[in-house]
């Protein structure tokens, strides 16, 4: 699981930010919303969900969290100079433009372990990387790495035992990269460039994730219908029969390196075609195409797979706009499901952006698991409900009915006025021009 995530100097976000998944007050509320990965001391919320207005930098956060991954996944396999493509800083000050990016997170591995990696990077070089792992109470140093360290002055930890540990590495090359993918590296390494690697699921508006010939799987297509069948679309039953491979299409903006880990996902060798059926006023059934059904449907059907495979094996599905084509009691269906830890027994969580503030609402989400972003001068900035006196915004506060009326800020700034203003002018010159 997810504890911290901090992220400095990458696409909006120019400060140092970090997004905080860890309780300081666990209290008496929604309880059931927290995980204790390691013991009673530390608890996680397994979902967490923010808002801001559109442009505010929200994407870029869960972007954040994906390009770490991406990095430590792929940098292990460039060759000496090639760009690092997750490089991607704050344009928008002269002072970041070529500077770092810089990532850290602390997290819980499936060996059970709590650590914090932590990497800072160019275009071209690695030039900062340290991992540590927090056996007891106390940091136990894995290995420390500055920029002009090569593979044979990298520092190791006197807990890093069981393996080989020097690995050759270029500048370019992440140390956990090239080191975790190699089967004779110390199991601490191992395990955490695996949890790294794996765990983190990136979805989008039009881009899906797909399990390996889920269609093939009973149990699976089971597990579907019934989601369908139960949520009032209409839909008894589905099927899936084999068909031509077709072009992948991805969202405007998408990120090369992006594209690139979703062909791998998207590309098997086999293609569905998904058929849902309804039943016809004679009492048969009716065969329709994933294209005739609804919006809410289709985005139901998209997220299916990453929702099951999360809760059923673990992992982080960071989720843009999750209200996208669903109506709000959908997108609070797969909430729920991550915070009951009746299904959730896997300790997955959702980190989500939405606009939705039907979920902002203390029956469903803690003070803690509420996010606003927000820009000041070009940059984002993130905080948390929590972070308001709680003697004022309390646990069971009206959180969407304030947060629209403006008490939270992170909501557009519209001057309605200058648009009235725009649409008049642009009248008057198309009327003398037709003159």
């Amino acid at each position: 699981m997810i504890i911290d995530f901090t992220v400095t100097n990458f696409r909006s976000i120019r400060d140092e930010t970090t997004l905080s998944l860890a309780v300081e007050s666990p209290g008496s509320h929604l309880q059931e919303n927290i995980a204790y990965p390691v013991g009673e001391k530390i608890g996680v919320v397994r979902t967490l969900g923010i808002y801001g207005a559109n442009a505010s930098g929200k994407s870029n956060l869960l972007l954040a969290l994906r390009a770490l991954s991406h990095l430590v996944s792929t940098s292990g396999d460039l060759k000496d100079g090639e760009a690092i493509e997750s490089y991607q800083p704050f344009r928008l000050s002269r002072e970041t433009r070529e500077a770092p990016v810089r990532f850290e997170v602390e997290f819980v591995a499936d060996d059970g372990i709590r650590y914090a990696y932590r990497v800072a990077f160019t275009s071209n070089r690695i030039t900062e990387e340290q991992l540590v792992a927090y056996p007891s109470r106390q940091a136990a140093l894995l290995f420390s790495r500055t920029e002009n360290d090569t593979w044979e002055t990298i520092k190791f930890g006197a807990t890093l035992k069981g393996g080989k540990r020097r690995h050759p590495f270029f500048a370019n090359n992440a140390y956990l990269s090239k080191a975790g993918n190699s089967a004779d590296a110390p199991a601490a390494i191992r395990n955490s460039f695996d949890y790294l690697r794996q765990q983190f699921v990136y979805i989008v508006e039009r881009a899906r994730f797909r399990l390996e010939n889920w269609h093939e799987n009973p149990r699976y297509m089971k597990l579907l219908s019934t989601l369908l069948s139960a949520t009032d679309t209409g839909i008894e039953a589905i099927g899936a029969r084999e068909t031509e491979a077709r072009e992948i299409s991805f969202p405007e903006g998408m990120p090369e390196w992006m594209r690139k880990d979703y062909e791998s996902l998207l590309r098997y060798p086999k293609q569905w075609q998904v058929l849902f059926s309804h039943r016809a006023d004679d009492g048969q059934l009716e065969e329709f195409e994933l294209k005739d059904e609804s919006a809410g449907t289709q985005r139901l059907h998209a997220l299916a797979p990453a929702v099951f495979a999360a809760l059923n094996l673990g992992g982080v599905v960071l989720l843009d706009e999750l209200e996208s084509g669903m109506h709000p009691f959908m997108a609070e269906l797969i909430v729920k499901l991550f915070n009951d830890s009746r299904v959730n027994t896997k300790n997955a969580q959702l980190i989500f952006t939405t606009h939705n503030v039907h979920v902002m609402s203390s029956e469903h989400l803690r003070r803690d698991q509420i996010w606003f972003a927000e820009k000041q001068n070009g940059a984002s900035r993130f905080y948390a409900l929590s972070d308001f006196d709680k003697n004022i915004v309390k646990p069971t506060s009206p959180f969407h009915k304030w947060y629209l009326e403006g008490r939270f800020d992170a909501v557009p700034k519209i001057d309605y006025q200058t648009i009235v203003n725009a649409l008049i002018a642009a009248r008057s010159s198309d009327a003398k021009e037709t003159e």
